[in-house]
């Protein structure tokens, strides 16, 4: 199995000193690449020529992930995100986009990622207009819509993806009738995550529902969507039923919101 995440790509930044080289789909990767032997991962995505940079690919070789795609610019600044903790919960408090900002796919980039069989991808770069050609050759794509689901473009997203999540602070009717819509313009399956009030499911047919899985001891909610969705992605690639795959994904996120760490 091959996949790639694609876009944006930051490093977390805590007041205490301590630096995550993160980004959506590369905590996604990182457990995927755990769970899954078979497993050829890479990033695609653009860091600047300092010490960031260098975490961001030195993090990502450790965890046995492709980075002949992450474009070095020289001179250039690595996004980065200043993080704040409001108890357990984690806040961004300031972003950095630096060489980010610009970032598009070379057309050997493209070329790469059409090989691959799932590509990790949001809304941090401008994506909508690349969703066609990157999965034209049969990639499947899964998004990242966070909580910008009222953002003009979800709806063309939703006719170029095949697996789609979102993140909501309470469950509404509107929730429901956004995940319908969405897969009747084209989208295979999307989800909706509300924290610690579990999450919900449709292909279309029907709607699927998970209540979280209990952490032991709480530690960083950072990482719990990222999370979720890899165990819900190793899942569906392994055969697994919709449902299954949301126990799976539940259980995965209950594990990583007891670290500080968005992933292992």
């Amino acid at each position: 199995m091959k996949a790639a995440a694609v876009g944006f790509t930051c490093i977390d930044v805590y007041e205490d000193g301590r630096r995550y080289a993160t980004g959506n789909g590369v905590n996604v990767l990182f457990h995927l690449k755990k769970m899954r032997t078979d497993l050829e991962g890479a990033v695609v995505t653009a860091v600047g020529k300092d010490d960031y940079g260098q975490l961001m690919l030195d993090t990502c070789r450790d965890h046995g992930l492709d980075t002949s795609h992450i474009s070095v610019v020289e001179p250039g600044q690595t996004a980065f995100v200043e993080m704040r903790m409001n108890g357990r919960d984690r806040i961004h408090h300031r972003t950095e986009r630096g060489v980010i900002t610009d970032y598009t796919l070379s057309p050997s980039d493209l070329a790469f990622v059409q090989q691959q069989d799932l590509i990790h991808t949001d809304l941090s770069w401008k994506v909508t207009a690349h969703l066609p050609a990157m999965r034209e050759k049969g990639a499947k794509i899964y998004f990242d819509f966070s909580k910008r689901w009222q953002h003009p473009d979800v709806e063309e997203i939703c006719r170029n993806i095949n697996y789609g999540i979102f993140s909501f602070e309470e469950n509404t009717p509107d929730v429901a009738a956004l995940l319908q819509k969405g897969c009747a313009l084209g989208a295979e399956i999307l989800i909706a995550t509300f924290g610690d009030q579990g999450s919900m499911a449709c292909d279309g047919q029907r709607m699927y529902y998970q209540d979280i899985v209990p952490c032991k001891a709480l530690e960083n909610t950072c990482g719990a969507g990222d999370s979720f969705g890899a165990g819900f992605l190793n899942g569906l690639f392994s055969g697994q039923d919709i449902q299954t795959s949301m126990r799976m994904g539940a259980e995965l996120a209950a594990q990583v919101v007891g670290i500080f760490k968005p992933y292992f």
